[in-house]
């Protein structure tokens, strides 16, 4: 009897466990359900820069609905260089998107859903108390590699977390952070979850067994997702996405000094003065890097650990801008008074702008920048991208990225939007319109002179000149190898590949044959793969004589007069035209092209060369290569005709367009909006 216990006692930890595992289930589902229905994915038409030229491509992020109104919360990285928005439900209704305001600083955004409907949208709500724990469960949802409703848990690793090891100077995160455009964990520490996220899940909700909004996903520790992810806290998030809701930005007060606290110092109290700026009213009004802070209006002021350290400066940050504070601060022995005005803090990313005429892109050059190029902080514009062989790149002398643009003809420059209203595109190159620009390049103020130049979005070829065409591929056949295979004893050409109703196939010549003169000369190849020597004569040639060709066939000599043409266009030299509504570039179709795809004489179209895949093009899934056939009900036969198809859906203002398209072996239907059917 006593040997059943153990048995008894098994079945009821069983049981037990059995029954916390379904509670679990139960906890998660109502969270999963209180958040899940108003997360939607974002789909994001960028530009981006390459060498000064803009393009477009897709990104996706996530994002979460917390307003009846329609605003969304997601990243500032998510919307970054955003032309277009556009944001998926979770019951797969879409919507276009307009931006309401970005925060690089606490990478947070909003966007407002574009919608005439006039019902309010069902939204989720952050939580109102920051009491998450270590070992608290939580939910991170999103689109991870733009895949819609997606669920991971994990448990938070640690609710107050910096980006510093124990192993490195605090100062080294405090200039990391302030690098770049992204400030991000200035004024708030993440919260640390393992929760598996990926790219994609950027601006998602973290959720906690409550179903609260306790963070908004916006990295993980590597391109998989890793072990640990951050977030950005609920109680910063509700803050700033109030903000910028209400004007459109954050407004914060700077005071032109930044601190550390007190690990690996020999203090007990105060917070160190890391770092003073140039020119700033702190440096003014004599505080000074080394300095520690024992009190702020009165109040004393002790950071202990780097965990301390943003939330005093959020604490500065959102005082009222030119508001002054008093400092109690200490040097060595020496204990003083200082006050210190604040002002507005300066924008954390700036607008790269193309010049498409120069050849360049340029920024406006802000105060922190200038700091850190050691120059005086003043307006100015910074030279960031050169395109090779461009106007810039052969202006006298060449104008280099770092450059610093101070006039265009005497006009001075303050902000970049300038040089691009002084110097707009041209539609052709004129070399007795030029601009002269006063710039400076690590303090030598130089002059340039630039001759504006069209941007070729199509590169152009060196005009071919016409030659003679045969219309057979060749392998060349050395003697040796000619030899080997009981060949002509001196080698030659053996054809490959005869065209079609080409001079070749009426001359009744062969795959097989092997070519061993023309006009009498022998020809002899001298490797395996060069046929320079053969197509070099037909080249050559002349159109109004026969082309005489001695060749081997089955042992036997044979003799054939061709009457050579002048040779199809080759596909690098077909005419190409940028469909700039579209984002792509079109090229007729060769003869090459033809025989390539094993296409008959009557088959129309135009081909897809190149698409920016965040281009109208791009969205309705054109790829390069596409053979487009139809657009809406036009059938197309050449570049011109597409170009005109296009002209006249803008007149009717066509709401979508379809393209009916050949690709590989399967013909395709795909659809987009129109690009003329956004508003503004």
């Amino acid at each position: 009897m006593k040997n059943i216990w153990p048995i008894v006692a098994l079945v009821w930890v069983a049981n037990a466990c059995w029954a916390d595992t379904g509670s679990m289930r139960a906890d998660l589902k109502v969270a999963r359900n209180a958040v899940q229905p108003h997360v939607v994915s974002i789909l994001v038409v960028r530009e981006d820069f390459v060498s000064s030229e803009a393009s477009l491509l897709v990104t996706s992020g996530s994002g979460t609905v917390i307003s009846a109104a329609g605003h969304i919360a997601t990243n500032a990285h998510v919307t970054e260089n955003g032309k277009r928005f556009k944001v998926v439900m979770n019951d797969k209704r879409e919507f276009k998107a307009r931006l309401v305001g970005e925060d690089p600083v606490s990478d947070l955004a909003v966007l407002k859903i574009d919608s005439d409907a006039g019902a309010p949208f069902a939204f989720a709500t952050f939580a109102d108390t920051a009491d998450l724990e270590p070992g608290d469960t939580v939910l991170a949802m999103g689109a991870p590699w733009g895949m819609t409703d997606s669920v991971s848990a994990g448990i938070v690793n640690n609710a107050n977390r910096l980006l510093v090891t124990l192993f490195e100077d605090e100062a080294d995160y405090e200039q990391a952070i302030g690098r770049g455009d992204q400030f991000t964990g200035r004024y708030y520490a993440w919260v640390q979850h393992d929760a598996p996220i990926s790219p994609g899940n950027s601006g998602g909700p973290l959720v906690d067994i409550r179903g609260r909004i306790v963070g908004i996903n916006t990295r993980g520790s590597g391109s998989n997702g890793g072990d640990m992810a951050f977030a950005i806290p609920a109680s910063i998030a509700k803050q700033v996405v109030a903000a910028l809701i209400a004007d459109g930005r954050v407004n914060r007060a700077d005071f032109g000094f930044n601190v550390r606290s007190l690990r690996n110092t020999p203090f007990s109290t105060g917070a160190v003065v890391s770092s003073v700026g140039r020119g700033s009213l702190a440096e003014k009004a004599g505080l000074v890097a080394g300095d520690r802070i024992l009190a702020v209006n009165g109040l004393p002021t002790t950071l202990k650990q780097p965990e301390d350290v943003p939330n005093f400066r959020r604490e500065l940050a959102e005082r009222p801008v030119g508001s002054s504070l008093r400092l109690r601060v200490q040097h060595a022995a020496v204990v003083r008074e200082i006050e210190v005005r604040s002002t507005l803090e300066e924008v954390a990313r700036v607008k790269e702008i193309e010049v498409a005429s120069l050849g360049l892109s340029v920024i406006d050059l802000t105060a922190s920048m200038a700091r850190n190029r050691f120059l005086e902080a003043k307006a100015a514009v910074g030279v960031v991208g050169v395109r090779a062989g461009g106007p810039a790149a052969s202006a006298q002398p060449p104008v280099q990225v770092g450059d610093l643009l101070e006039s265009i003809n005497a006009q001075p420059l303050k902000q970049a939007a300038q040089l691009a209203e002084r110097a707009p595109p041209v539609l052709e190159l004129n070399d007795s319109l030029t601009h002269v620009l006063a710039l400076s390049r690590r303090g030598n103020k130089m002059l340039s002179v630039i001759t504006p130049a069209p941007k070729r979005l199509i590169p152009e070829q060196p005009p071919e000149l016409s030659k003679a065409w045969a219309g057979w591929e060749s392998q060349p056949i050395p003697a040796a190898l000619a030899a080997r295979l009981k060949l002509h004893a001196g080698g030659g050409f053996r054809v490959t590949r005869v065209y079609a109703d080409s001079p070749a196939a009426k001359a009744a010549i062969k795959v097989g044959d092997l070519i061993i003169e023309t006009n009498g000369v022998a020809v002899n190849p001298s490797g395996l793969i060069e046929t320079v020597a053969l197509d070099q004569r037909v080249r050559n040639a002349s159109l109004q004589e026969p082309f005489l060709v001695a060749l081997e066939r089955d042992g036997r000599k044979l003799e054939r007069a061709l009457d050579l043409r002048l040779q199809p266009v080759q596909i690098a030299d077909a005419e190409r035209t940028w469909i700039d509504s579209l984002s792509l570039v079109a090229r007729e179709m060769t003869f090459y092209d033809r025989v390539e795809r094993n296409l008959g004489p009557s088959q129309a179209g135009v081909l897809i060369d190149r698409v920016e895949n965040g281009g109208f093009g791009g969205l309705a899934h054109l790829r390069s290569g596409d053979l487009l056939v139809r657009l809406n009900a036009t059938e197309l036969r050449s570049v011109e005709g597409f170009a005109a198809a296009l002209d006249a859906l803008r007149t009717d203002r066509e709401a979508s367009l379809s393209f009916l398209v050949m690709r590989g072996a399967e013909t395709r239907l795909l659809f987009v909006d129109s690009p003329w059917s956004e508003k503004g």
